[in-house]
């Protein structure tokens, strides 16, 4: 599918000289961006609340790692703002007013929901919204640890701020549950009568993004702020799920954001091993590619690009699935999250790693990436508590995953030894999920489990859609090394065939470097210098010079200290 942000990137506005501005102007350009791309797509109301194809491309879009800090931005205006009010506006011409703004990128749209003292347990935020006698309420931060975290806040010159904000309806001296609240937050100059930002220090390594920490102190609001129903609802937890709904579609479209991370990095690491050399035997120029520690990073992240692309397709499938449980859907988001989470960070290490030095520049893309990964590990849900989560449930019992369907798969036998192994041990503990030896014993071995099941899921989707075998070959091998001393002790496998296998399904995967490399689409989105050597010189001349290079001979006689 051709992406409509393929003529963006030529855009003087794309230009990477914006790195070398000040911080306030690269995040005012990240929110140009961020609106260029957002017009780009032209999302509706039917995109965001249906999820459509467009949708999922567009968290897919190669344009997300050039700026990672404008793909935030339009995560969060599209998935979790939009997505929070789209099924309001459905009948609401105000609302409808407001999504359109809102999808245009008129505006910019944050999701305030975890606070400084109530981030995993953000069902238990203190922020409150308190009804009054004439209908309106009175919007409060009662303390530090209540004020909110993270969203992206500050008066942004051409970017009204509005936002859902998450608080605590109190109603007739009842505490009825937390409910979503329209809530402007500036005019794009000045903040709003009782609204407080203060802008968090850049993030290491990462693009700027104007995060801050905002507060409220008795903000008034209309009686038509309320997104859903004044009445205490019946089932609190439920209730909670129910309106923070987009927060399991992000854990699912924010993560897929890693494949072009990967496709871009794998893209450049790739290119530059091809035409760096170094002296051989008797002299004679080598490419770094001829050596096995730069082939393998290279080639296993083009394995896994290519099946995680079709795992990213099944997931959406499953994900969308009205058949399955509501609890199963957000499962499969967790587990692709855990599972890419899991792949993509030492890939990207071990991609900056072969670049050497120059590895180390953000204007090489890769270990921006690498920073920029992190984001995903931890939005929408901390990859480590989803998988706790998910994994206690799946170990008690409370709902079955779809069933593997190559059950004699090496990978399946992994997942069900992994999932029989803390079962025998959850037999044992006597004081069930909620005891200190659950804590001790059970907890530290979810992430392995939920990471063993997706990635028996992905191999499964990969070759359903048709994945070449070698590839298919050598990301099986990799899960394998992930966990090599599960296999020793469990199968007929042994180090040696490990590492043997590895090896001949890099020799077949190897000859096809060049072209899976270009496959990847990411080119024209990458402008690192280091992609060839007429690239390298240019990006040489233009840098900070000191001295004219010229030799100059100094006599003795005129020379004094």
């Amino acid at each position: 599918m051709s992406s409509p942000t393929l003529d963006l990137v030529e855009l003087e506005l794309f230009n990477p000289s914006a790195d070398l501005l000040t911080d306030d102007e690269r995040i005012h350009i990240s929110y140009q961006r961020a609106r260029a791309v957002a017009r780009a797509y032209d999302l509706n109301i039917s995109d965001v609340l249906h999820l459509t194809p467009k949708f999922w491309q567009l968290h897919q879009d190669l344009i997300a790692p050039v700026d990672y800090a404008a793909f935030s931005l339009l995560t969060i205006q599209f998935n979790l703002a939009a997505g929070t009010l789209a099924p309001f506006a459905i009948h609401n011409p105000h609302y409808k007013s407001l999504l359109d703004r809102i999808l245009r990128f008129d505006v910019s749209a944050q999701y305030m929901l975890t606070e400084v003292g109530h981030g995993l347990d953000a069902r238990n935020l203190e922020t409150s919204a308190t009804l009054l006698p004439n209908g309106e309420f009175d919007l409060h931060t009662p303390n530090l640890n209540a004020a909110k975290i993270m969203p992206p806040t500050w008066p942004r010159k051409s970017f009204p701020r509005v936002a859902v904000v998450f608080a605590r309806l109190l109603a007739s001296d009842e505490d009825r549950g937390l409910r979503p609240f329209i809530v402007w937050l500036n005019d794009g100059e000045r903040m709003c009568d009782g609204v407080m930002a203060k802008m968090l220090p850049p993030r290491a390594g990462a693009k700027p993004l104007d995060h801050s920490i905002t507060s409220f102190t008795h903000v008034r609001l209309p009686s038509s702020a309320l997104l859903g129903s004044i009445e205490r609802p019946s089932n609190e937890r439920e209730n909670f799920l129910s309106i923070t709904w987009r927060l399991g579609v992000g854990a699912l479209a924010l993560t897929m954001s890693t494949i072009p991370m990967m496709k871009r990095s794998v893209f450049v690491a790739g290119k530059y091993s091809i035409h760096r050399q170094i002296l051989g035997p008797e002299t004679k120029p080598t490419s770094i590619i001829s050596l096995r520690t730069q082939q393998q990073p290279i080639l296993h992240g083009l394995a896994q690009i290519a099946v995680f692309e079709a795992y990213a397709e099944e997931s959406i499938l499953l994900f969308q699935d009205p058949n399955l449980q509501p609890t199963v859907r957000h499962a499969i988001g967790a587990i692709f999250k855990a599972v890419m989470s899991q792949a993509v960070h030492p890939t990207l290490y071990a991609l900056s790693e072969r670049c050497g030095a120059r590895g180390l520049y953000g204007y090489n893309h890769i270990i921006e990436s690498q920073l920029d990964c992190r984001v995903s590990s931890i939005a929408e849900g901390d990859t480590l508590a989803l998988s706790i989560r998910l994994a206690t449930e799946l170990l008690l019992d409370r709902y079955q995953l779809p069933p593997a369907r190559y059950s004699t798969c090496i990978l399946a036998q992994h997942e069900k030894g992994l999932m029989a192994e803390s079962r025998a041990l959850l037999r044992g503990i006597a004081g069930g999920h909620r005891s200190d030896e659950f804590n001790a014993l059970i907890l530290p071995r979810c992430q392995s489990i939920v990471e063993a099941i997706g990635h028996r899921m992905a191999y499964e989707a990969a070759a359903k859609a048709g994945v070449p075998s070698d590839l298919l070959s050598l990301y099986k091998i990799g899960v394998m090394l992930h966990d090599p001393s599960w296999y020793v002790q469990h199968t007929n496998a042994t180090r040696e065939s490990m590492f043997a296998e590895e090896s001949r399904a890099l020799d077949v995967v190897l000859p096809r470097l060049n072209t899976l490399l270009d496959q990847t689409g990411a080119e024209r989105y990458c402008t690192s210098p280091i992609l060839s050597h007429d690239s390298w010189e240019a990006f040489v001349d233009q840098l900070e010079t000191h001295g004219d290079g010229k030799s100059t001979c100094i006599s003795r006689s005129s020379s004094k200290l």
